[in-house]
């Protein structure tokens, strides 16, 4: 996993003009996708004919044509190769006709996940299209990307419904866990049951907390046995991706339903590469601080990727997908080109920061089409060919842990759920700290090397604090300190009963509590009811009280490493940056200017919504660019 982070270009459409433009912009680095299936809307994923036509009869032709056309645009292309494992509608019927179970994986991935029938017909045809992908194309392809589900993301649209296929499974999944095996599949009415304000209770619950427990297991083993699969076929060292492990986006109706809870069992195995997900959906605005919807902390404790999938619709993005099928309901939050390239430098920025690979998502055409944007593309890609690397990481003295298993306590099935209040509006306010920070899940506690130095550590929705849990608290976040911040409530249950007692017992604050911090002995509580409590002005000042440096005065998001440091702001304004230490040289990598030398602040003007991405020298004799000198850095 040394090798460069992709840099590549995306489509659903024959958008061959943006190719082009992409490619005289330095990038060489296509994504095909030879797909058979509709997407949500129920139009065709592709342009391309389908590749699977019946039981074992597939077509390459089209998947061959896509490749073809790629190297009209390149000689020499690298490609990423996207696998539809979703099933074809003659398939879906047939299936169903035989008695076989539900296997229309596209809304009901855990039905046909759970079929035999399925999962042998669609394995075959995976095999076979890596086998001629390999023979005919293996020097090009650099990776395959396996995709099912609800929008080709393994996510599961079912409610968790029961089929006798899968209680089949889900009995032998009981049973290898040393447990009785259960008669049935929980009931809609239990599955939902949550009598703790939308919480689920220990005892009252058990049998759909194991049971939601087992539904992304299940998503998650698949994989993995589809990933195993395609590794047999493909050589060593070329990698292998999932959409996977949305953990800190999915709200009402997908956070525990979509069966992304596994993402730790997908990190823990060498048949995953590297994980996927589009930016941030919830924080996209000018202002926002963009991000990713897996907790990229744990990706590099793993030794993972992490593909940032760029789809954010710039001015121009096209949003008719036919004479019938217009997108308006999804509004255009960047007006012109001027908010466009101040979004596009902010994702970039923030894939540079994390170590992560990127594609720009042109999804149904037309999202980079001006000229000073494809200027920027081509900006970003010699940056990035200088300065990408995915061991990097944000310089962070802030960590947020979230806990899976604790999330399958949240009803996400009703309208009024919280389940989308928990963990988008925490990241919005985190994106405003005015510092960097980190994301992990609880299980990575103890194997973060540079622990100690996180002064200021978040634990939303930590509501099961089992004995091994309370042990990991003490023995690797109680101390130094630190201070904790809690929200949404913590240790209410033990993994046996529910206790609203021992929530005070472990955090110093009742539930619906909120204050401090409060010392601990050798750390300090703080507690806030509900993430929409908290305000960038709030957690700023926790920061500050638990010694974090604020790179700000300001709530904007600024991100930082050891050598760079990006700030993103979407108004007018003037704004003074404060490093921990003196420069002897910051150079602004947009516009190659000299912003300051031997100086520990960098003072930015902005005259509108812009981003800057600063190079910090740590002495005269650090290479850079040539330069324009100039003290303070305006915006152009």
């Amino acid at each position: 996993m040394n090798r460069k982070p992709f840099f590549a270009y995306r489509s659903f459409q024959k958008e061959f003009d943006a190719m082009r433009e992409f490619y005289a912009a330095g990038v060489n680095q296509f994504c095909v996708f030879p797909a058979h299936t509709t997407n949500s809307l129920g139009e065709p994923y592709s342009e391309y004919p389908p590749t699977w036509l019946a039981p074992e009869v597939y077509d390459f032709a089209p998947f061959d044509q896509q490749i073809e056309d790629v190297k009209k645009i390149s000689p020499n292309p690298e490609i990423l190769c996207m696998v539809d494992l979703n099933s074809p509608s003659w398939l879906v019927r047939r299936l169903n006709v035989a008695h076989c179970g539900p296997a229309g994986s596209f809304l009901s991935l855990t039905d046909a996940l759970s079929s035999p029938a399925w999962f042998d017909a669609t394995r075959n045809y995976m095999e076979s299209l890596i086998r001629h992908a390999e023979e005919k194309y293996g020097h090009l392809i650099q990776c395959y990307i396996l995709a099912c589900g609800t929008t080709d993301e393994w996510m599961d649209y079912s409610n968790g419904r029961e089929s006798l296929q899968k209680l089949n499974r889900y009995r032998e999944w009981v049973k290898a866990r040393g447990e009785a095996e259960p008669e049935c599949i929980p009931t809609y009415t239990q599955r939902f049951h949550a009598p703790h304000n939308g919480l689920r209770d220990p005892q009252q619950d058990a049998d759909a907390l194991r049971y939601w427990q087992f539904h992304s297991e299940l998503v998650a083993d698949s994989i993995l046995r589809f990933a195993g699969a395609a590794r047999a076929l493909i050589p060593e060292g070329k990698e292998i991706g999932v959409f996977y492990g949305y953990v800190l986006e999915l709200g009402t109706k997908r956070l525990v339903q979509a069966g992304h809870l596994a993402c730790d069992k997908l990190l823990a195995s060498d048949q995953i590469d590297f994980l996927i997900s589009p930016g941030s959906y919830q924080d996209r605005e000018l202002g926002g601080g963009g991000g990713f919807m897996i907790p990229n902390g744990s990706i590099h404790l793993a030794k993972k990727g992490y593909l940032h999938e760029c789809d954010h619709r710039t001015h121009t993005a096209n949003l008719e997908l036919t004479s019938y099928i217009k997108l308006t309901w999804m509004p255009l939050l960047w007006k012109n080109e001027t908010e466009d390239i101040a979004g596009l430098r902010r994702e970039f920025c923030r894939s540079l920061f994390h170590g992560t690979s990127l594609w720009w998502f042109d999804m149904w055409g037309k999202f980079f089409t001006g000229r000073e944007t494809l200027r920027e593309i081509a900006r970003f890609k010699q940056i990035w060919d200088r300065l990408a690397d995915r061991n990097r990481q944000p310089d962070a003295e802030v960590a947020l842990f979230v806990d899976p298993a604790s999330l399958r306590y949240v009803n996400d099935e009703s309208e009024n759920s919280f389940a989308g209040a928990i963990m988008p509006p925490l990241l919005r306010c985190c994106n405003r700290l005015g510092a960097p920070y980190r994301v992990y899940t609880l299980a990575d506690l103890p194997r973060i090397p540079d622990l100690d130095r996180f002064k200021l550590v978040i634990l939303p929705a930590l509501y099961e604090v089992t004995q091994e849990k309370r042990a990991l608290l003490e023995q690797y976040l109680f101390r130094k300190n630190r201070t904790i911040l809690w929200l949404h409530g913590a240790g209410l249950s033990d993994g046996e009963r529910w206790s609203e007692a021992a929530m005070e017992e472990l955090t110093g604050f009742p539930l619906g509590a909120s204050g401090g911090p409060v010392s601990r002995g050798s750390w300090f509580s703080a507690s806030c009811p509900q993430s929409d409590a908290l305000t960038p002005g709030i957690l700023r000042d926790l920061a500050r009280s638990a010694g974090v440096h604020l790179y700000s005065d300001s709530p904007l998001p600024v991100w930082v490493s050891e050598d760079l440091l990006m700030v993103h702001s979407a108004a007018v304004g003037h704004h003074e940056i404060h490093l921990p230490r003196q420069a002897a040289k910051v150079t602004e990598l947009f516009s190659n200017r000299i912003a300051t030398e031997q100086s520990d602040r960098i003072l930015c003007d902005f005259d509108g919504p812009g981003t800057l991405l600063f190079e910090l020298h740590t002495d005269n004799s650090t290479h850079t660019p040539e330069a324009k000198k100039g003290q303070l850095y305006a915006l152009d």
